[in-house]
């Protein structure tokens, strides 16, 4: 890694950097996975792990659709990180190039929809104890600062990200983990955060993880009663169509409701769900 100055501000310059997730942030309620404004707190507690996610009424607590431009800004740090720089946490690029690398439309309303993401991930905020015993904690926002430069007609043209020192510094130790594409591509609020869940906590584990659906439900942060929530876990279970992952449902020994998820590649070869893994450089820190 180079050992220069760290620079007052980083271009984003590659508009197709393979996508990165922060580890920390993967597998604890962080953002709402309703597409309707939250104003109530996230509160999830387990051991020494609390996470308490709050923002300004007005405006509501980011939702799963705005941490995309999160994690863009993860994977263009984390590429600028693999070319041997240091980069700053300050990322500058324009509005057109950050729709399009999280598959977003680019007419007016996906432009109205971006502005909006932003002044949500500005004004959440996380108090945690994540990365220190139970007798340290921690209070940032998603993003620290985001300003921008408009057009003519009042459309956001280019915009400044400031990612705080909490995530840059994640990225600058490696604390991210690979994301399949086709994570963009999905409409499931829960969908998304059940993929997250599975990449960090099942990876490429043989045997991968399984959960109760009381803990999953308690993970998600949701409002809803477990009994809605489980309803729609099966759902997503039956259509299995979480990229990389398998998913099955099952009751243990306490006749408990279960979910098991396996990685597709890990699976036997005449398995339904098998997927031979695509062959990428994943720089995957060991779990």
């Amino acid at each position: 890694m180079s050992n220069t100055a760290q620079p007052d501000l980083f271009l984003a310059a590659i508009s197709d950097a393979p996508f990165r997730d922060g580890l920390d942030l993967m597998s604890v309620p962080v953002v709402s996975l309703a597409k309707s404004r939250r104003v109530e707190p996230i509160i999830y507690r387990r051991g020494d792990v609390s996470v308490e996610v709050s923002a300004p009424p007005h405006i509501g607590i980011a939702t799963i659709w705005d941490l995309d431009v999160l994690l863009w800004c993860i994977s263009q740090l984390n590429a600028a990180v693999d070319r041997g720089e240091t980069p700053s946490p300050i990322i500058q690029a324009p509005a057109y190039d950050i729709l399009t690398a999280v598959k977003r439309g680019t007419g007016g309303r996906e432009y109205l929809g971006l502005r909006e993401a932003l002044d949500r991930l500005v004004a959440t905020t996380i108090r945690t104890t994540i990365r220190a015993s139970s007798k340290r904690g921690e209070t940032f926002g998603l993003l620290e600062r985001v300003a921008w430069v408009e057009d003519e007609t009042g459309r956001l043209k280019h915009v400044s990200l400031t990612v705080p020192h909490w995530l840059h510094s994640a990225v600058m130790d490696r604390r991210v983990l690979a994301l399949d594409p086709r994570y963009f591509e999905m409409t499931s609020g829960m969908g998304r955060w059940l993929y997250r869940v599975a990449r960090k906590q099942a990876g490429d584990r043989d045997d991968g993880w399984r959960w109760t659906l009381a803990d999953l439900h308690a993970r998600s942060g949701v409002t809803r009663p477990l009994r809605s929530f489980a309803s729609d876990l099966r759902k997503l279970a039956k259509a299995n169509q979480v990229p990389e992952y398998w998913l099955e449902l099952y009751r243990d020994t306490t006749g408990s409701e279960c979910l098991h998820i396996a990685r597709r590649s890990k699976l036997e070869f005449d398995h339904p769900g098998h997927e031979r893994r695509p062959r990428r450089d994943r720089r995957d820190p060991v779990l």
